[in-house]
């Protein structure tokens, strides 16, 4: 059943993504389109569960959540779910480019190169959003799209015990990690988000199954699934495609079943140029002249030091796989921390100085975290130690397997070549590749047998409860009016204050510019924006009806003469970048009226910002 349900996810998303590309090529982005590209997919997809009905087993999960991990595991999930379905999505990359380049396209009905200051809308691998593109097409909602990350999160554990298995991890112990690598903070919090870092990590993962499945099953079909699934994993995300290499690596050897079925291997290799990477790298290359899609390396994220990546990487990784659930003051340490860094580690890797530390669970700088690397540094000091030290040294220099020195070859490119301040979440596809040596060290065998050791791992399973339930993103516990009377009562307290602001303005996050889209008339069709980069009009484009928002940055100084535009939204913080003139007065001396001006808390560390509403008075034609 679980190969099974593998193969449908894979095909299931290629199917979506190879629609997507195609409707847009026919300029179909829309209802209908998508509408007739789903009906063969829902088709055939009945005729396969016809034919392959699945067998449930009660009794074999009973059996399993009786145990403590599985037990963990699943009562997380069940949590999964229910903040995916109380709450609306709010992550903040997909809230600023991700769902706004959908929206774009879909009224365009059809992909282009947008206009805009954000050029992330145009540059960034697109494999999420075909997937997720139906939900706004079809349903004209982004409620359902937490389901993409939670059901890939119910495949996880299988998958894992799947690859650690073939990749020579100890029975028990690839049972043991199957349950709890998914509870790594930066799976957990993205499980029920619309974060694409775990999606990442699903194919790298398939990939490496398929491929290495391929090796014994002798069936072309596995090969074709793991060039699909490498191929997924590309287009996701540019930063995965060092991860091609283990992915290459575990199917190397049975790559010569291709030419069993040569017909079905060229189409194959035609649908995985598709969803892979190339469509995106390329139009990138039309459009800017590098296949990156930043050839002056505006957003600072490639770093030219490879020593100055490696090292500033090791630290980010370093301070986010030791951070607990809770850390009041972490920011404090975080500054304390880079002030002892030197001076040319900061001018070569320029975004470390945007570094920020969650104090509360939060799925954009998460990562791995102390839960899942206590153990796993207790297991390295008891193999250093002398518990099994031959075997320990054995391991070092002749266990490895090629697909896990791939990984590391892979991981290192990475982060010499990554100069993100969120680097450990952006590698979360790396990670359960990169940590097989520390699961095929003896010790962890010996360790298993202990009860202690068992009781400690469950209970670093339960450490992962904290993250769901004080989730910023996701409370599963009445956060704002809790946090709202704290700070109410204790008016002086800061810490208070800024923990029912936090709250606040993640619950807001989804629709936050909602307060002046209620400015707008109904008839209102084209809005303009003028905002930073960073900056989401997402709210703007609500209800997802056929209004269109229109980035003016780009051509500020003809945004007076644009014909349809007689609204638009700016951010008043930015304006002394467009105009010497302070706001008010130009809006005075072009008959622009500020019908309505707002203060919004997008972000915490910002603090509130004010937004204006400015109606353009257009002479009569």
């Amino acid at each position: 059943m679980m190969p099974a349900a593998f193969a449908i996810w894979i095909c299931g998303c290629a199917y979506l993504i190879c629609a997507g590309w195609l409707l847009a090529a026919l300029h179909q982005l829309n209802l209908i389109g998508y509408a007739l590209a789903l009906l063969p997919g829902i088709f055939l997809a009945l005729a396969w569960l016809k034919k392959n009905p699945p067998a449930c087993r009660p009794q074999k999960i009973f059996r399993r959540v009786r145990r403590p991990l599985p037990a963990i595991f699943f009562l997380l999930a069940a949590l999964v779910f229910l903040g995916g379905i109380l709450y609306a999505p709010n992550n903040f990359d997909a809230l600023t480019y991700r769902l706004t380049r959908m929206l774009n396209w879909l009224a365009a009905g059809k992909w282009f190169w947008i206009s805009t200051i954000n050029e992330r809308q145009n540059y960034s691998g697109a494999n999420w959003e075909w997937i997720a593109l139906p939900f706004l097409a079809v349903l004209r909602s982004d409620r359902g799209m937490f389901l993409i990350n939670a059901l890939g999160f119910l495949l996880m554990p299988g998958l894992l015990f799947s690859v650690f298995r073939r990749l020579g991890v100890a029975r028990k112990v690839a049972w043991t990690w199957m349950w709890l690598l998914p509870l790594a903070y930066g799976y957990l919090t993205q499980a029920g988000s619309i974060g694409n870092d775990f999606l990442g990590a699903l194919f790298c993962l398939l990939s490496i199954y398929f491929g290495l499945r391929a090796r014994r099953s002798d069936h072309v079909t596995d090969v074709w699934l793991a060039l699909l699934a490498a191929a997924l994993l590309t287009g996701v995300k540019l930063s995965n495609l060092p991860l091609a290499l283990p992915c290459l690596v575990a199917v190397w050897p049975a790559l010569s079943q291709l030419r069993k079925n040569v017909a079905g291997s060229v189409a194959v290799v035609g649908i995985a140029a598709v969803i892979s990477a190339l469509p995106v790298m390329a139009l990138n290359q039309i459009y800017t002249g590098s296949w990156t899609g930043d050839p002056q390396n505006e957003y600072r994220m490639q770093i030219k030091n490879p020593v100055a990546g490696l090292l500033g990487n090791s630290f980010l990784q370093a301070e986010q796989s030791l951070v607990p659930p809770v850390l009041p003051g972490s920011n404090k340490i975080h500054k304390r921390l880079f002030k002892a860094l030197p001076a040319s580690l900061k001018k070569d890797f320029p975004r470390l100085a945007s570094v920020k530390i969650n104090e509360l669970p939060g799925e954009e700088g998460a990562a791995l975290n102390l839960a899942i690397t206590l153990p796993l540094l207790l297991v390295s000091l008891v193999a250093i130690c002398g518990f099994c030290r031959a075997g320990f040294l054995k391991n070092i220099f002749s266990l490895w397997p090629p697909v896990v020195l791939a990984a590391w070859v892979a991981v290192l490119v990475c982060m010499a070549k990554l100069g993100s301040e969120a680097g450990p979440r952006l590698m979360l596809p790396y990670y359960p590749l990169v940590l097989v040596p520390w699961l095929l060290l003896p010790a962890q065998n010996s360790l298993l047998r202990r009860r202690m050791w068992r009781i400690f791992l469950a209970l670093t399973a339960v450490a992962a409860l904290p993250v769901l339930v004080l989730s910023v993103a996701r409370p599963l516990w009445p956060a704002q009016t809790v946090t709202a009377r704290l700070a109410q009562t204790h008016p002086n307290n800061q810490n208070l204050q800024r923990l029912a602001t936090t709250y606040a303005a993640y619950a807001h996050r989804n629709d936050i510019l909602a307060p002046l889209r209620a400015g707008l008339p109904a008839d209102a069709r084209e809005i303009g924006f003028i905002a930073g980069s960073n900056d989401t009009d997402y709210s703007l484009w609500r209800p997802f009806d056929g209004r269109s928002v229109k980035d003016l940055r780009p051509d500020i100084g003809q945004f007076l003469e644009q014909p349809n535009v007689e609204w638009v939204v700016v951010k008043e913080d930015i304006w002394p970048e467009i105009s010497p003139v302070p706001f008010e007065k130009w809006a005075q001396e072009h008959s622009a009226k500020i019908v309505l001006t707002q203060s919004i808390v997008e972000l915490v560390s910002a603090g509130p910002q004010n937004w204006s509403l400015l109606h353009i008075e257009k002479p009569a034609r």
